[in-house]
């Protein structure tokens, strides 16, 4: 099985020809979406005899396959997998006395690691023997000769340095071309190859104790191969290289690349990215801060004489409303905001209550007296 599937799952339908269609395909469909939550990953298979349904609709990432006749001139018996191009059917005669054709199904489907091509990769192998002899061979250089030609030119003097350098890289360390096949992982090592090349010969060869023992030999050399490729990657979290920490982990781990999310923009973008997500860390700005910013005069006194008692109501349509709900004066609102007076208290005398027994309450009108605690409330 390709190593991209967890799982192969099989699921046998057969729906008899006077079934609900849409009961069959609520079942199957229920069926599937669970075996897909449980194993996200594995091939999924749904095959037989399916009659007057189909799964066009209700599983729509899911692919036919048999497309010639399987009974009569109908195509009764169907094949849906999860997986494009997996399987090209060719039509076989009934076997025995069944009035259903055979179906060879072939498969098509070519494995992931087989699409993908060989790479190669260049490499210097440096080894305490490489670093000994590249200081040998600085030490006997003669340094004057290279910076004398040159003179006063520092570029031209830094051009012939820097190529000497190279030069003697080159010859003391070799660049190494290999090729990476893509079922190798990054710890699998040319020690390793070698272990392993060993022991297939000594499967050839039939040599049990040879075989053995290079099977021991190749558990010791994983286990350290395995331990140093960790040292490795623990090396780069320590220098803060989390993008080759973050690729070594998605290697170990296997995890699939979904696909690109990465946002497009210029600095300004980034800046504005900034500005959104940093906008909680800056500080408030205060009342100097803003040049709009216009002080508040407190209101020191109220005129109540500047307030006029509404008309009374006259009875007008039911359609119009009144001018103040009530009979009662709502005072425009302040223009530093909506500002509410405080209540007024009001003391009647005795011939306004005997007034007011025999007449209709009318709403507070200029000739009424505040008391001296509402004239101190509305300062």
């Amino acid at each position: 099985m390709p190593r991209e599937f967890s799982h192969a799952i099989v699921v046998c339908v057969y729906i008899p020809p006077r079934a609900h269609a849409e009961t069959a395909c609520d079942i199957i469909h229920s069926t599937v979406s669970r075996l897909q939550t449980q194993h996200p990953d594995a091939f999924i298979a749904i095959s037989g005899d399916f009659n007057h349904v189909t799964l066009d609709s209700i599983l729509p990432d899911f692919h036919q396959f048999v497309s010639c006749p399987t009974r009569k001139n109908r195509t009764l018996d169907l094949l849906y997998t999860n997986v494009k191009e997996a399987y090209a059917a060719t039509p076989l005669p009934p076997l025995g006395k069944s009035d259903h054709n055979l179906v060879l199904l072939t498969p098509h489907y070519k494995p992931k690691i087989q699409r993908q091509s060989t790479t190669t990769r260049s490499f210097r192998k440096w080894s305490p023997e490489a670093v000994d002899a590249l200081r040998d061979c600085f030490e006997s250089t003669d340094w004057n000769v290279l910076q004398d030609t040159h003179g006063e030119d520092i570029e031209g003097v830094t051009q012939c340095t820097t190529d000497y350098l190279n030069f003697c890289i080159d010859v003391v360390v070799p660049i190494r071309t290999v090729r990476c096949f893509p079922k190798n992982k990054p710890w699998i090592t040319s020690d390793v190859k070698d272990i392993l090349n060993r022991k297939k010969r000594a499967f050839k060869d039939g040599d049990r104790d040879e075989l053995k023992r290079v099977q021991g030999e190749l558990k010791v050399q994983l286990r350290e191969a395995n331990e140093e490729y960790r040292r490795k990657v623990e090396q780069k979290l320590q220098r803060n290289n989390m993008r080759e920490v973050w690729d070594g982990m998605k290697t170990i781990t296997g995890c699939k690349k979904k696909g690109s999310s990465t946002e497009e923009g210029d600095a300004g973008r980034a800046n504005q990215l900034n500005l959104f997500f940093n906008r909680f860390d800056t500080p408030a700005p205060t009342a100097s801060d803003c040049p709009l910013h216009t002080p508040i005069t407190p209101m020191t006194s109220i005129n109540t004489s500047d307030y006029r008692a509404p008309p009374p109501a006259t009875p007008t349509d039911s359609s119009t409303p009144a001018p103040y709900p009530h009979g009662h004066f709502n005072p425009p609102p302040h223009r530093y905001g909506h500002f509410s007076p405080p209540p007024l208290h009001h003391h009647q005398g005795a011939g306004e209550q005997r007034a007011e027994e025999t007449a209709p309450k009318e709403s507070s009108g200029p000739g009424q007296s505040v008391s001296k605690d509402a004239q101190g409330l509305l300062c």
